[in-house]
């Protein structure tokens, strides 16, 4: 499992990957001065600008041939209104690693059926945005 969210500081697992060895949400928001939202889209910009730093680790996991589960913060603004993820997943694309996207909600969402479909209209957006068979 690779964390991405720079946010969650008390993980269930040990990562393969964690890009709080990279950057932290809560330094970003103290120095910069950004609310939560803010602080997450930094942070995946600044993934997407040391991406070297990640790809160095996820093609040593690919060489020993695991299969890897990125778990990614859920800010939704992040795939359906924001570059720099796609952008990430483009560029381990390129590096040939063969990438899906699942994309979890909570239950609650589809006990209604207006929920239901903007969840599912949320789902189809990120599905488009990311460019990733879902």
């Amino acid at each position: 499992v690779i964390n991405l969210d720079p946010a969650n500081d008390r993980l269930p697992y040990a990562p393969a990957i964690d890009i709080a060895e990279l950057i932290r949400l809560e330094e970003v928001m103290e120095k910069l001065h950004l609310g939560p939202n803010g602080g997450l889209i930094y942070c995946m910009e600044f993934l997407e600008a040391n991406m070297s730093w990640m790809e160095k680790r996820v093609e040593e996991l690919d060489s020993q041939g695991y299969y890897v589960l990125f778990d990614c913060p859920g800010q939704v603004e992040l795939y359906t209104h924001h570059n720099a993820v796609r952008n990430i997943v483009q560029g381990l694309q390129k590096k040939n690693h063969r990438l899906v996207g699942v994309h979890l909600v909570d239950s609650h969402y589809c006990s209604d059926p207006a929920k239901f479909v903007a969840v599912l209209l949320t789902s189809l957006t990120t599905m488009i945005q990311l460019e990733l068979p879902h």
